[in-house]
């Protein structure tokens, strides 16, 4: 065993000096400083003979080797061995081309530029971080890892089984590899033994095993032959489209879903039978202008092509698709991001970016179903009024909401199904109320940050189920008002049949829900489905008790005492009630 230079131990200030800000660069994230101290600092290449951390362990050999806190080389890093650092310190960096037979990452972290490793890159578990330019390995091979490695033609592994883009995916990975590989009872790689049959040249796949796309590859070729009329590919790996089902024009169905295909072609309009498309997360900034040619098309989801690094969506809708004049349900879901602001909002919100639909969309004279789910949609003005529109979904969540109400729902005519969980509104408007078709409202979660009172839930006939939710979704921003619950009770919903009010309590006896916050209940006779979960009631109003046709109660995360229990189920003798 062999080292080429001597290092010199610095401060992790006077070695980041050194390389002009490089450490701290990799090191540091924004606002938070680095954990090390002591820095092993070689200046130049440096070239090893054997294991690198024994290496560099029997060059310390009279020092203490746990002071190490982060191993530099400014130059270029030579290892005729392998580099496997799984504890947490030592962590490395290295300023130029890095060679070995493996880059093994456990808890430490892990910065390198360009590299080859003869075997392969391994990222083990989740508490460290590996970090590289482009690099050239057979091999990588990912247990749960923050792994950021561009290994160009290397073949990538989940051997933990979250990874929905590796070429071989943990459950197919007994099927893929030779049994001396695998450790058949938790079906992953047996990396060490993995290694060994590398090192002895050795074949580690077993004849005919195909990456999750030459799989998907086969399976296109195959539904081609048998002239199959519906084609899922979801989360196959597929880099790009897979241009053999452009000769399948008799395809109705089209799902590509968590494909980073980046692109579809413009002869995607030559497959004019196709009644269902998914492109769901395949990082899409666009659609072609020869979607308008899709002319059976029904069904459309284009939800998750978002850049989350991005400050702005890059996907958009095209003009074309006010053509598809039979779609009949759209999916545009997660198209906003979350974008920090320096001054910050009320409550600490992140603002969101906006979604803007063509003009054209208020062609879409078919469409029945939209859902935003996390996307802050801008309607045109050709949208008002769209006369077969029944179901909308615009839910939020913890970073993805809306701050307004979107009044443009409300010139839907025909709308049956409203849900706008998880949002933050300071007003719901009256023009709420012009649904008088309305069956199904969820405003769950979305009450929180509201000012003005609530618009005559009464005046929408046809409501049969109300979600009305207090949980925020963040710490930081309140639970509703109890007057709320007031405004609800007060006022006459004789044809309501579900009710969802959970997670009101807040955590202060001056707020604790009391039971006439409830009080009113009884005098929607026709509820059958009550759901008051979470809410730390040590009772219920006696008119609870007198509703007539319930038949599911979910009571638990209440402080009901036994006595309350019993009578409430002796109220309702053949109702499913659920206490706990």
């Amino acid at each position: 065993m062999s080292i080429s230079a001597t290092p010199a131990s610095l401060s992790y200030a006077d070695a980041d000096a050194c390389l002009s800000g490089a450490l701290s660069a990799a090191f540091e994230s924004e606002g938070e400083s680095s954990d090390y101290d002591s820095v092993l600092f070689f200046d130049g290449d440096l070239a090893v003979d054997g294991d690198f951390l024994d290496a560099v362990n029997a060059l310390r050999s009279g020092d203490d080797e746990d002071d190490v806190e982060l191993i530099v080389i400014t130059g270029n890093l030579t290892v005729n061995g392998p580099i496997a650092l799984y504890e947490d310190q030592p962590g490395l960096y290295v300023g130029g081309r890095t060679e070995a037979e493996t880059l093994e990452a456990g808890d430490c972290e892990i910065y390198i530029h360009d590299g080859v490793f003869t075997h392969l890159v391994y990222g083990y578990y989740n508490h460290g971080w590996l970090r590289t330019g482009t690099v050239e390995t057979p091999w990588v091979i990912d247990f749960e890892h923050a792994m950021d490695v561009h290994a160009v033609g290397g073949r990538w592994v989940d051997n933990f089984g979250d990874a929905k883009d590796a070429d071989y995916a943990k459950p197919g990975i007994v099927e893929a590899f030779v049994p001396e590989v695998v450790d058949a009872e938790d079906r992953c790689l047996d990396v060490d033994a993995f290694l060994d049959r590398l090192r002895a040249g050795l074949p580690v796949l077993r004849p005919g095993a195909q990456t999750a796309a030459e799989s998907a590859e086969a399976d296109v070729s195959r539904s081609r032959a048998d002239r199959v009329e519906h084609l899922d590919l979801t989360d196959r790996n597929l880099k790009e489209f897979p241009a053999e089902v452009l000769q399948m024009p008799w395809l109705r169905t089209l799902i590509l879903d968590g494909n980073p295909i980046g692109e579809l072609p413009e002869a995607l309009g030559t497959l004019t039978q196709l009644e269902h498309l998914s492109v769901r997360n395949c990082e899409l900034t666009a659609l072609p202008e020869s979607i308008g040619d899709l002319a059976a098309l029904r069904v459309l989801c284009v939800a998750s092509n978002r850049d989350t690094d991005l400050d702005t969506v890059e996907f958009t809708l095209p003009a074309a698709i006010g053509r598809l004049t039979a779609l009949e349900e759209l999916d545009i879901s997660y198209l906003s991001v979350s974008v920090d602001t320096e001054s910050g909002s009320e409550w600490n919100l992140p603002e969101v970016t906006r979604f803007v639909l063509p003009d054209a969309f208020g062609d879409l004279v078919a469409l029945r179903k939209l859902v935003a789910d996390g996307t802050d949609v801008v309607f045109p003005d050709s949208a008002h009024g769209l006369a077969a529109v029944e179901e909308v979904s615009i839910t939020g969540g913890s970073h993805y909401f809306l701050r307004t109400f979107p009044e443009a729902v409300t010139t839907f005519p025909n709308l049956r199904r409203l849900d706008l969980s998880g949002n933050y509104f300071d007003t719901v408007p009256d023009s709420l109320l012009r649904l008088t078709r309305l069956e199904e409202l969820d405003l769950g979660d979305s009450l929180g940050l509201l000012r003005d009172p609530l618009p005559d839930l009464g005046r929408l006939p046809a409501l049969r189920v109300l979600g009305f939710g207090g949980h925020s979704r963040r710490a930081s921003t309140p639970l509703p008002s109890h007057d709320f619950l007031r405004e609800l009770f007060a006022m006459e919903l004789p044809g309501l049949e579900e009710l969802r009010i959970s997670r009101w309590q807040r955590n202060t006896k001056r707020l604790k829900l009391k039971p006439e916050h409830f009080a009113g209940i009884g005098t929607f006779r026709r509820l059958r489905i009550v759901d008051l979960r979470f809410n730390q009631l040590n009772d219920l109003p006696a008119d609870f008790d007198t509703l007539p046709d319930l038949a599911v109660a979910n009571l638990y995360g209440n402080l009901f005492p036994g006595a309350v229990r019993d009578r409430i189920t002796a109220a309702h003798l053949t109702a499913q009630i659920d206490f706990e």
